[in-house]
């Protein structure tokens, strides 16, 4: 085994290669004892110390220190369902720490560094030989560097009590409950009180705007949106939460409100508002955008009556009224975005929006002011060879985003595909799961393959950019718990992976259930 060879009055000590070596000061005629400054010695180096009072040096064998241990990690917050749609229930716990009082001042008499006084100084922080104490055997204060006799101990750190002071505040710290901490650029850890750490660091309210503060659990709690992260509520405004853009669902703040659509309360937030679709002839070219992409890219044929169907955007009162009289009644994902009108719905008249958004008044206007901004709309007769199945017209909710809303209309032409299917029988109907399945799949598909790349810029508003959008819009399809829409998404998903778009949607017309795969 490789050693190192260590000269000493004492003679010569063989030490093992994976251990180091430090010189220790022991009077003639004693044991070996260990001072507090003494210090590890490289291989190949010969201990330099000169012993005061003709101490002759020994060579002591030590073991090489451990690493230090890694720290755990910090707490993991806890999620569950929200009391709200389309919302998250977290609860964050803030990091934490506890203080532990060590040490007293010694009791002196005769002089600083007499021994003939007690001490209550802890074990670690006495010198071995109190003939030798000296002041480099107390510890200082982290904060003002003074000696401490008295002292907190904690964050690593040694503190005296009036030292123990909260970075955001600056005021003293109780030391005999528990405080928060955080950990600076350099990883040293300073303390706070548990409320300046909320106010400094914690969760803000996206519709208060104030901080959140911490239980006396020492726990954050609040609602979050499942997607953005800064949307977070206070769990106060859940039982009261005001309104939600009709886009992407953020939390409406208090006093700087939200676009209002002038249509059931609702609302759509600036960043929506960028490409907000409030006529019906903006929708057009996206419908179009929809057939094109289903005959080209999925090289679907595509029936003739699609591509002179009306495209209506309507508000949520004429969308619900038609919802009514459809196969999908009750169907709240329905209801919220749009509708495939066929089935014995011609000759009814409803109201549909002709609006346009205000940039510089961040309001809603009318385009035709003498029409106050709303037209009105009579669904033609069907197809006389076959009404019960022909597509009188495709409604979609008003105020929604551009790529909402041509999703919305991928979802539809998918609906609208299937019922003028040649093969399609009205007398047999597709269960919902199987039929909405695959619409979800092909809005899903729109979004991914479909559109121009959307923009990453962050603009005046400070919200979300047009592509952070796109990416809730196919979250939201993606992450859906509901057996109909979510469910059905992904065995339609499973099922286009393994046979493609044309064979699963033309197996779901002829046998009304998704392929075996």
């Amino acid at each position: 085994e490789p050693v190192n060879n260590v000269a000493s009055a004492a003679g010569v000590a063989r030490v093992p290669a994976n251990t180091s070596v430090r010189a220790a000061r022991t009077p003639v005629g004693h044991p070996a004892r260990t001072q507090p400054e003494s210090s590890d010695i490289p291989y190949g180096m010969p201990p330099h110390i000169d012993p005061p009072y003709g101490v002759p040096l020994v060579a002591e064998v030590v073991p090489k220190k451990s690493a230090a241990p890694i720290p755990p990690p910090p707490p993991v917050p806890t999620q569950r369902p929200g009391p709200l749609p389309y919302s998250v229930s977290i609860c964050t716990p803030i990091p934490t720490a506890s203080t532990t009082a060590q040490g007293q001042q010694p009791k002196r008499k005769g002089g600083p560094l007499s021994n003939s006084g007690s001490s209550s100084l802890p074990g670690a922080f006495q010198a071995t030989n109190r003939r030798f104490l000296t002041t480099t055997s107390i510890p200082n204060c982290s904060v003002c560097n003074q000696a401490a006799t008295s002292f907190l101990a904690t964050l690593d750190k040694k503190f005296h009590p009036n030292c123990f002071r909260c970075v955001g505040c600056h005021q003293v710290i109780d030391s005999s409950g528990p405080f928060a901490f955080m950990t600076d650029e350099r990883g040293e850890k300073n303390p706070l009180h548990r409320q300046c750490y909320s106010e400094l660091y914690g969760v803000k309210c996206a519709v208060c705007m104030e901080s959140i503060p911490a239980g006396a659990d020492g726990k954050i709690s609040y609602v979050k949106h499942p997607f953005f992260d800064t949307e977070q509520m206070c769990p106060k405004h859940a039982s009261n939460p005001g309104r939600r853009c009709s886009g992407c669902h953020r939390f409406e703040p208090i006093g700087d409100g939200f676009a209002d659509l002038g249509d059931s309360n609702r609302c759509v937030c600036y960043s929506c508002c960028r490409s907000v679709v409030v006529d019906s002839e903006d929708a057009k070219p996206l419908w179009d955008s929809v057939i094109s992409f289903m005959e080209k890219k999925l090289r679907l044929p595509i029936w003739q009556d699609m591509r002179n169907v009306p495209i209506l955007v309507v508000g949520f009162d004429a969308l619900n009224d038609q919802l009514q009289n459809s196969s999908h009644a009750g169907s709240s994902q329905i209801m919220t975005r749009g509708l495939c009108l066929s089935e014995h719905q011609s000759g009814r008249r409803f109201e549909v929006p002709r609006l346009t958004f205000d940039k510089n008044r961040k309001s809603f206007r009318p385009r035709d002011v003498e029409a106050k901004g709303y037209t009105y709309f009579q669904v033609p007769d069907a197809d006389k060879i076959n009404p019960d199945s022909s597509v009188t017209a495709i409604l979609c909710l008003s105020g929604l985003p551009s790529d909402l809303t041509a999703s919305v209309l991928a979802h539809e032409a998918t609906h609208a595909w299937i019922k003028l299917h040649p093969s399609f029988d009205i007398a047999e109907p597709i269960p919902p799961m199987v039929e909405e399945g695959c619409c979800q799949l092909m809005a899903l598909l729109f979004l991914n393959d479909g559109l121009k790349p959307a923009s990453l810029a962050i603009h005046d508003d400070k919200g979300p950019s047009d592509a952070k959008l796109r990416q809730y819009f196919k979250f939201s399809i993606e992450t859906d718990d509901n057996e109909i829409y979510g469910t059905g998404y992904r065995q339609a998903a499973k099922a286009y992976a393994n046979i493609g778009i044309e064979a699963l949607l033309s197996h779901v017309v002829l046998y009304k259930e998704f392929p075996e795969t």
